[in-house]
């Protein structure tokens, strides 16, 4: 997992937070690269939420595990 803090971001959150199209997105990098490292814009922080629970609810929707958060960005990879 340490080459994925290398690689630039793959996908953003922004605004709308989590939806379908970036929940089947992710699922679609994960089955091809096993991970896939998210970046989450300012606007994407709302109703309470903080970074780390999008982060989560991002991994419960797509079967992935958290491999690590640094800063706004994260890894998520799937075995």
């Amino acid at each position: 997992m340490g080459i994925a803090w290398q690689d630039s971001a793959m996908m953003q959150v922004g605004k709308g937070g989590i939806s379908d199209g970036l929940v089947k997105e992710a699922k679609k990098l994960l089955k091809k690269h096993k991970y896939v490292k998210v970046r989450l814009l300012r606007s994407a922080v709302t109703e309470g939420l903080s970074k780390e629970d999008i982060f989560r609810m991002l991994c419960n929707d797509t079967g992935a595990q958290l491999a690590g958060i640094r800063g706004n960005t994260a890894v998520l990879y799937k075995q």
